[in-house]
């Protein structure tokens, strides 16, 4: 079932600017939001959580389709969650020529691993662990492989959103996100496959300058983020514009403002890439020959927050249609 934003109106998004300047004076920050959440997301004991994925082996077709959906080469760093066998991080190294890490709480699994390792000769292209989930780094991933269980992907969804770069690819066999919907998803006999590219922070309050052939224009933006999903307000001066068709994939954000150019409202197209609370894009007006003009951003840090949803009180609603 599709779902869809309900753009708040333009009183309840000033009333939301004017909030989140005064939460940046509050001594909570977003890193501690982010991890009282997480500490939250999960059951308290690790072997608990983890002991209760039963070792289920992922067919030759759905581990090649998983690759191909994340299109594994040989830059990539391969994480598998689970590993069991470790079918998936040998067949990325020994077929795509990746580098890869397998994690299992299991240590029959981890020697198990070792010893197909051995026998494919990609022992110096795979690491594997006995380790909790839950205490595993997977921040150096650029891809990262998931055959869980529902109530686990959701307590580790915070920090693949958290501690992944954005851009990582996260390939899940049978399991979603729920609100966190897929960029693709495949089918292969039974089995349903899910895809999904980490998306940046772009949340919080950007203070934007543009240069044009008028000089330069300035603008306050104002931004809520569901996942990839992105809503919000450009300020200037007594001029209040909402954002529309806003989305982030990887580093890489668009989204339109309708503006006033000679005369006429056009939609401005924005494109750019966020690094850390800096943007570098571009606008462009709707027409074939409109000329592009260099933009930049600045946010103020305090006033990221997370885009998992969990604050959902300080943004729009979202509804099933």
């Amino acid at each position: 079932m599709k779902r869809i934003f309900r753009m708040p109106s333009m009183l309840v998004l000033v009333a939301l600017l004017l909030a989140q300047i005064a939460a940046c004076n509050r001594s909570d920050s977003p890193d501690r939001l982010t991890q009282r959440e997480q500490s939250s997301a999960h059951p308290s004991s690790p072997t608990e959580r983890i002991l209760d994925v039963p070792y289920v082996p992922t067919p030759k077709g759905v581990v090649d389709r998983m690759l191909d959906m994340a299109q594994v080469g040989s830059a990539d760093i391969v994480y598998d969650l689970g590993c069991g066998d470790g079918r998936l991080i040998i067949t990325a190294a020994k077929e795509r020529g990746a580098r890869g890490v397998g994690i299992d709480l299991n240590p029959a699994r981890i020697i198990e691993s070792n010893e197909n390792a051995t026998k494919a000769k990609v022992k110096d292209r795979v690491t594997f662990i006995q380790q909790d989930l839950f205490e595993t780094d997977f921040s150096e991933a650029t891809v990262l492989t998931l055959y869980l269980l529902p109530q686990v992907n959701l307590a580790l969804r915070p920090r693949i959103l958290t501690q992944m770069k954005p851009g990582s690819r996260v390939v899940s066999h049978d399991f979603d996100m729920k609100e966190w919907e897929p960029d693709n998803v495949s089918v292969i006999g039974n089995s349903h496959i899910y895809y999904w590219v980490v998306p940046a922070n772009f949340s919080g309050i950007w203070n934007l300058t543009m240069n044009s052939e008028k000089g330069s224009s300035r603008y306050s933006f104002i931004i809520h983020q569901n996942f990839q999903e992105i809503e919000g307000l450009a300020l200037s001066g007594s001029s209040q514009k909402l954002l529309k068709n806003g989305r982030v994939k990887g580093e890489i954000l668009e989204f339109t403002v309708e503006q006033r150019a000679d005369g006429k409202v056009v939609a401005g197209k924005f494109e750019g890439r966020i690094v850390g609370n800096s943007i570098q894009g571009t606008m462009r007006r709707a027409g074939e020959n409109e000329p592009s003009y260099a933009w930049t951003a600045e946010r103020n840090p305090a006033t990221a927050r997370p885009i998992d949803g969990s604050q959902k009180e300080k943004g729009p609603e979202r509804q099933s249609a």
